[in-house]
């Protein structure tokens, strides 16, 4: 159960007929809650309240962060940053830990924030940016139990972001420490936080997990807090949604859903024009029958689409907005798998960020293979250090979310958004591809995953809305494709993990939450996992699934934040960890890999780190 911090209720902050805080009412937990709206939502009141610098006019308001005698129970980075300017910079971190002045904790922490050169400038002396990095920085210094910030970083080079917000991500991680901040960055709520609060004129518009704003937005307004979307009334569904299941209600469909794809009919779509906006594509269509148009913000697909095209609108199946989280809940209860230790391999960082890992494989000589959100292959070795890396041929439409070490010690990479297989020797040198986009046999749209059999044979998942899996020779040639697109059985759902044992093919079907059985041969055996089925175990989107070395399974569950073990036959053998960021708890994770030692690798995608668990 995760700890309650603060408790509101029916609290009011201001008086007249326009509070700065109207009637509200929230129960605030550990972990890492954003806290967004437009300007004069009362987000600062807000955080005024939670810190004690103002008092509630109506309501009551209860804290209750656990005392320690050790650690201040609150830290607090206010918009005006609260500055001392009779000091230094260095003396500011130094005044907040007296018995740590000689520490390289504090060295540590001004060298992350770029202030190392600062250290013996005063504050009057220091650009906004850099004020605003003090400011972080040394509520960092303080260890508290609970951070709140009013807007970190506010002023900081964009390119730089990531990188500070990285550190502020593992120091709350490493200490336990909760985060409150408010922000008006969709980008940073999504990277880091795992709750969010939406304020509006001094009302809460939102509470709940930020997966789910993010795929169910209550209202049009609120959906654009988390950046774009495409966002249908109920009425509009028909014209422009003509394959989506009739609905009185109105329908959010985010860039990442949507692909424009040019069609001989185009069911009545004509492109008017057509643009790049960084990594996404904005297109105005019209539809002919009525000669309505609106401007669609969607998935790059091969770059902005001619004047004139006719298109089809493609729904690709939502992947972030899958979390379940109820209040303070942890997840669900079961056997729990022996840890007996757990430790964490850091990605490198690329440039000014930090990149988060999507995929592993371990190989015959106990070589940990990582694909990254950055298109980068990171190999460690058996002691968790990284030896080399190389990247992708091509990475800036999309990243590779695939990877297994074939029989010759080659590297076999599902390179999902560029619709192949590329194989490179253990060094990185590109060998051969095969695959292109479509979807006949031996085309892929996304292929997603890859395994091999002791034959040396292929076999690559993919997705897309032409769910299937397909069968190769080592060198590329087609042999056999099985299962298609949907919820019937042995249909997938983004069939987003595949392992191979004994002549049977398992794969994790996630947006279904099942576990299918193929024969090798392409034939339907049976779904020895199904969440909908009673008496099955529970699963909350496998993303990935592994073998280990007693023949069991291990998924990994992007919603529930979780590893779960089964056997063959889909019984429970155990679990570990629940949704966070914090020690023991994963936060969307996306891959899961099991060495020859029972040593259980998971890319904790959402965290940035891949954790080792040994058994």
């Amino acid at each position: 159960m995760a700890e309650t911090l603060w408790e509101l209720s029916h609290v009011t902050l201001g008086r007249g007929s326009a509070p700065r805080l109207n009637d509200v009412s929230l129960t605030l937990c550990d972990g890492v809650t954003a806290v967004i709206g437009p300007s004069g939502a009362g987000k600062t009141s807000l955080l005024n309240l939670l810190v004690g610098f103002e008092r509630p006019d109506a309501g009551a308001m209860t804290q209750r962060i656990s005392a320690s005698d050790e650690r201040l129970p609150l830290a607090w980075v206010p918009p005006d940053f609260g500055l001392w300017p009779h000091l230094t910079v260095r003396q500011h971190l130094e005044t907040v830990r007296p018995e740590q002045i000689y520490s390289p904790e504090i060295d540590e922490l001004l060298s992350a924030f770029n202030l190392d050169r600062l250290a013996t400038v005063s504050v009057g002396r220091l650009s906004q940016g850099e004020r605003s990095r003090l400011a972080v920085a040394r509520a960092l210094a303080c260890d508290p139990l609970v951070l709140v910030m009013d807007e970190p970083l506010v002023h900081v080079d964009p390119a730089s972001l990531d990188h500070y917000w990285r550190t502020i991500s593992e120091h709350c991680v490493s200490r336990e420490t909760a985060l409150v901040f408010s922000t008006h960055a969709p980008d940073v709520v999504l990277r880091e936080a795992s709750r969010v609060v939406c304020l509006d004129a001094g009302r809460v518009s939102f509470d709940g997990t930020v997966d789910s704003l993010y795929a169910s937005p209550p209202s049009r307004e609120v959906a654009r807090l988390l950046g774009p979307s495409n966002w249908f009334d109920a009425k509009e569904t028909a014209n422009w949604l003509p394959d989506r299941e009739v609905s009185n209600q109105p329908v959010c469909i985010r860039p990442s859903q949507l692909e424009l794809a040019p069609s001989s009919n185009g069911s009545g779509l004509r492109v008017h024009r057509s643009r790049r906006v960084g990594t996404l594509i904005e297109t105005e269509v019209e539809h002919e029958p009525t000669h309505d148009r609106r401007t669609l913000v969607h998935r790059p697909g091969d770059g902005p689409l001619t004047e004139g095209t006719r298109v089809l609108l493609r729904l690709c199946l939502l992947l972030l907005a899958c979390l379940v989280w109820s209040g303070c809940q942890s997840s669900e209860a079961g056997p729990q798998l022996p840890v007996t230790n757990s430790r964490t391999l850091k990605m490198p960082a690329d440039g000014s960020s930090v990149p988060a890992p999507r995929s592993l494989t371990v190989s015959e000589e106990g070589e940990l293979y990582v694909l990254d959100n950055a298109g980068r292959v990171l190999v460690y070795d058996n002691t968790g250090e990284l030896t080399r890396e190389w990247r992708m041929p091509e990475y800036d439409v999309g990243r590779p979310e695939g990877v297994c070490i074939l029989d010759d010690g080659t590297v076999a990479v599902a390179d999902t958004h560029y619709h192949r297989i590329v194989v490179f020797s253990n060094t990185g040198d590109v060998l051969r591809m095969f695959g292109e986009h479509g979807e006949e046999a031996g085309q892929f749209i996304y292929p997603v995953a890859i395994t091999k059999d002791d034959s040396g044979h292929l076999y690559v998942a993919e997705y897309g809305g032409n769910d299937r899996i397909q069968k190769f020779t080592t060198s590329g040639e087609f042999i056999t494709t099985f299962g298609s697109f949907g919820t019937d059985e042995g249909q997938f759902q983004r069939p987003s993990g595949v392992v191979w044992l004994g002549g049977l093919v398992y794969i994790a079907d996630a947006i279904n939450n099942r576990v299918h059985v193929y024969s090798d041969d392409g034939e339907y055996r049976e779904t020895i996992v199904d969440a909908a089925r009673e008496n099955s175990v529970s699963v909350n989107y496998p993303y990935d699934i592994a073998l280990g070395p007693d023949a069991s399974l291990f998924l990994v569950e992007y919603g529930a934040g979780r590893v779960t073990q089964i056997d063959t036959e889909g019984n429970l053998l155990g679990r570990h960890g629940s949704v966070g960021r914090g020690k023991g708890q994963f936060y969307t994770p996306w891959g899961i890999t099991v060495d020859r030692q029972g040593r259980v690798f998971v890319a904790d995608t959402g965290n940035h780190r891949t954790v080792e668990l040994s058994l």
